[in-house]
């Protein structure tokens, strides 16, 4: 298991504890994007009006966890790494490029995920002010992170 802190460690991606929200596990990256756990994001998310209708994204989704075998070393679904994304950007477009890239299917290989995921961020655009590259670059190292605290070749 892992917790959140640690794998923005692993994955290099600076980070603070978020001074929005009182009762933490909340943080902001260098590029600006709100992290945390799922439950934990979308309890600050629901107290605060700005972000009415925004989406918690797994940045390794959960049913890929289970794809690649992994999902039992993982934490609980409700304390995965998740991101805060305005609603066009997690349906728009990560998750139409993720099942284009990568359709649901039974198996598939860390190799093969990490590059879906890859080209659905590089389409994430600058939907927080920190930066297209550096959004991207942040979250394929949450990936790689996740994978590498996995064991995911």
């Amino acid at each position: 298991m892992y917790t959140v802190p640690e794998i923005l460690r692993t994955g290099r991606v600076k980070f603070r504890v978020f001074t929005g929200w009182s009762k933490g596990n909340v943080y902001v990256t260098k590029a600006g994007q709100l992290i945390g756990g799922y439950k934990n994001l979308g309890e600050y998310r629901d107290s605060d009006p700005n972000y009415k209708g925004w989406h918690c994204h797994h940045v390794v989704e959960a049913d890929d966890l289970v794809r690649l075998g992994v999902v039992n070393h993982a934490p609980p679904y409700d304390e995965q790494l998740n991101v805060l994304l305005p609603e066009r950007a997690h349906v728009g477009r990560i998750n139409s490029i993720l099942r284009k890239e990568n359709p649901t299917r039974y198996q598939a290989t860390g190799e093969e995920l990490r590059q879906a995921y890859k080209a659905a961020y590089e389409m994430m655009g600058d939907y927080c002010g920190g930066g297209e590259a550096n959004i991207q670059q942040e979250l394929v190292a949450i990936v790689d992170a996740t994978f590498q605290k996995l064991g995911v070749a």
